[in-house]
C-alpha cells in the first residue's frame, strides 16, 4: 500500500511538471505605481531573450533636438517595478541611449554620468533624488530644459502631476543658473519662444527635422495678446498655429500662408474646423496634407481634451484633403512621435 502510494505521488509530480513545461504564462511585474498606472496602453510582446512575455507600456519621453527644442516621443518601455525610474533612465546621455535615438537626430537629455539614487511618489507629488552630475550643463537654457524634459516625461503618468528635484537627497533652493527648485515643479512653457511674457499662452504644434529626412512635431508655447478677458480659448490657439513658428528657430508649418480661422464647432466629440479658402492651397500631397491635419489635432487636443476627431472645413463646407479626409475624420493622434 505504501510503495503504491508513493508510485502515485511520483506520477502526479511528472504530470505537473509536463503541464508546466507545456504553459507560456504571461510575466506579470508588479511595477512602482500599482493598478492605477493601468489606465496606459499596454501590450503583449515574446521577450527575445527567451524569459516568456514582457509587457510593455507605451510611454513618452522627452529628448531634445540640435536646435535645444524638448520632442515628446512615444516609447514601448518595459514593466518592471519603479518603471518611471527606469523612464528617466532612458534619458540619461550615454552611448547605448544615444544610439538608440541617432536614426532620427534625437538626443538624451540628462548629463552623463547622473545616477538616479531614488523616487518616492504620493498623492500626485514625485520626488525624485539624483546625483551630483545631473548640474553638469553649461548654459541657463541647458538648465531650464533638463528640468522641464524631467518634468514633463514624468507627468506623463498618471499618478504623477508635480516633481520635486533632489541633489543627493537634499531639496536645492536654486540650480547652478538660477532656476528655482525649492517647491515642486508642474508642466509650464514648454519650448517658449516668444519673446515677451504674457498671462496668455498657448501650445501649438509646428515640425523640425534634424536630417532633413525624419520629421517631427514639436511642441511650442507663444504668448498671445487678448483683447478681452475671457481667457484663452481654441480659435486663440488655432489662430496662434496658423500665423507660423517665429523665422530663425528652425521650425516650421505647412499650412498655406493667409489661412484665417473662421470658426471651430465641437459635436459628438468631432471639431469642425472652419478657415478661408486659402486652406485649399494645401500641396497635392497626401503626406502635407495629414501633416498640416495632424498639427490642427495635436493643437486642439490642448484645448480639448474630449475632441476625438478633426473635420477640416472651407467657408464651410467640407473639404477633403488627402486620403485622411475622404472618408471618416482625422482621429486626433494619441502621440504627437513615435519611435
Amino acid at each position: 500500500m505504501k510503495r503504491n502510494r508513493v508510485i502515485a505521488l511520483f506520477l502526479i509530480l511528472c504530470m505537473m511538471i509536463s503541464l508546466a513545461g507545456c504553459a507560456n504564462p504571461i510575466r506579470m511585474v508588479k511595477n512602482l505605481f500599482g493598478d492605477d498606472e493601468q489606465a496606459a496602453s499596454t501590450i503583449i510582446e515574446n521577450d527575445p531573450n527567451g524569459q516568456g512575455d514582457v509587457q510593455l507600456r507605451d510611454t513618452v519621453l522627452y529628448y531634445k533636438d540640435d536646435k535645444g527644442f524638448l520632442i515628446p516621443v512615444m516609447r514601448k518601455i518595459p514593466w518592471t517595478e519603479g518603471i518611471a525610474k527606469s523612464t528617466l533612465a532612458s534619458l540619461v546621455d550615454n552611448p547605448a541611449n544615444r544610439q538608440d535615438m541617432e536614426s532620427i537626430g534625437l538626443l538624451p537629455v540628462i548629463p552623463a554620468n547622473t545616477q538616479i539614487h531614488g523616487m518616492n511618489i504620493e498623492n500626485g507629488l514625485c520626488k525624485v533624488d539624483f546625483s551630483n552630475d545631473f548640474l553638469n550643463y553649461a548654459s541657463k537654457e541647458e538648465e531650464e530644459s533638463l528640468i522641464r524634459a524631467v518634468v514633463y516625461t514624468l507627468t506623463e503618468f498618471v499618478t504623477i502631476d508635480r516633481v520635486q528635484l533632489m541633489i543627493d537627497g537634499k531639496v536645492q533652493k536654486k540650480l547652478p543658473f538660477g532656476t528655482e527648485v525649492s517647491k515642486p515643479i508642474t508642466r509650464d512653457n514648454i519650448n517658449y519662444v516668444s519673446a515677451q511674457q504674457s498671462k496668455d499662452k498657448v501650445v501649438v504644434y509646428y515640425e523640425g527635422t534634424t536630417n532633413g529626412l525624419e520629421t517631427y512635431f514639436v511642441p511650442v508655447t507663444k504668448a498671445i495678446t487678448k483683447s478681452d478677458d475671457l481667457g484663452v480659448n481654441v480659435i486663440d490657439a488655432l489662430d496662434a498655429l496658423v500665423e507660423g513658428p517665429p523665422e530663425g528657430l528652425g521650425l516650421y508649418t505647412q499650412i498655406p500662408k493667409g489661412t484665417k480661422v473662421i470658426s471651430v464647432d465641437v459635436n459628438n466629440a468631432i471639431a469642425y474646423v472652419n478657415f478661408n479658402e486659402e486652406i485649399l492651397k494645401i500641396k497635392d500631397s497626401e503626406e502635407t496634407a495629414e501633416h498640416v491635419v495632424k498639427s490642427i489635432a495635436l493643437t486642439l487636443k490642448e484645448q480639448y481634451n474630449d475632441v476625438a476627431a478633426v473635420k477640416i472645413l472651407a467657408n464651410g463646407k467640407e473639404v477633403e484633403i488627402g486620403t485622411s479626409q475622404e472618408e471618416e475624420p482625422l482621429a486626433v493622434p494619441t502621440f504627437a512621435n513615435q519611435h
